[in-house]
């Protein structure tokens, strides 16, 4: 499996993962697999160039230079709701937002890789 795959099987998981802990209300992780979910999308998008990140700063430099304005903004969100959700996580309004903004990014990236990454 070359990385490119591994990363949009890494996605998929955490991206059922991520819809199974909104519908049953465990808001408090909502935060950390959207993230993630959002990282591996990025990831994966690397990896079709053979590029890997060694910190999360070169991830989200690679992410600002590559991907329009309202895709950068919806990933920012998804990656401030991390720790509001992490550490206050009792808000179920804050976890909605979390998900819009990762399905943003999810769709985006659908496009881009022709392919749908939700089953």
């Amino acid at each position: 499996m070359g990385a490119y795959e591994k990363h949009i099987r890494m996605a998929r998981e955490k991206l059922k993962a991520v819809r199974n802990a909104f519908k049953n209300g465990q808001h408090t992780v909502v935060g950390d697999l959207a993230t993630k979910v959002v990282e591996q999308l990025v990831e994966a998008d690397a990896a079709r160039e053979n590029t890997h990140f060694g910190t999360h700063l070169e991830r989200h430099q690679f992410s600002g230079d590559r991907y329009p304005k309202e895709i950068n903004s919806a990933m920012k969100k998804v990656w401030f709701a991390y720790g509001d959700l992490g550490y206050d996580g009792v808000n179920g309004g804050r976890a909605k937002r979390a998900i819009e903004n990762m399905d943003k990014v999810l769709k985006y990236f659908e496009n881009k890789f022709g392919e749908q990454i939700e089953a």
